[in-house]
Formats: structure tokens, sequence, C-alpha cells
């Protein structure tokens, strides 16, 4: 299996429950292999397959309450 890493800045984080929903929110979507995320730099960076879009990573993100969008390279 191919896999990426996209990193996403997450509005709204702002405590460890957070941390912990965004993580949860994006190890729950098929095809990601790792999740880091970084609360104080408001960002978090996804290992996953090839094949999972961001637009995936990012609905997961939305539907948990959390809005995010590509980070800038």
């Amino acid at each position: 299996m191919t896999e990426k890493e996209t990193l996403l800045d997450v509005q709204g984080m702002s405590c460890a429950s957070c941390v912990h929903h965004v993580g949860t929110a994006l190890r729950d979507v098929d095809g990601v292999e790792k999740v880091d995320v970084r609360l104080l730099e408001g960002k978090v960076l996804v290992r996953h397959a090839a094949d999972t879009s961001v637009e995936t990573l990012i609905q997961a993100l939305s539907e948990a309450g959390y809005d995010s969008s590509p980070a800038a390279a």
C-alpha cells in the first residue's frame, strides 16, 4: 500500500480533550495509519493510504466539530 502524509490546519483545538477528539475522528477514517495532533501549532499530521483523499480527512474533522484545511507548504 502506498502511503502519503497530509498536514492540516485545524481551528478550534484548545485542550487535551480536543486533541483526543481530533485524533479519534481521523483514526476512524479508513486508510489512516498514524495521526500526530499538534495542539500548540493548531495542526495535525496524518499518514494515510494514497487513495484516502484530503477531502475525506477534512470531512471527518468537520463531523467532529472542527474546521480544517490543508496547511500551507
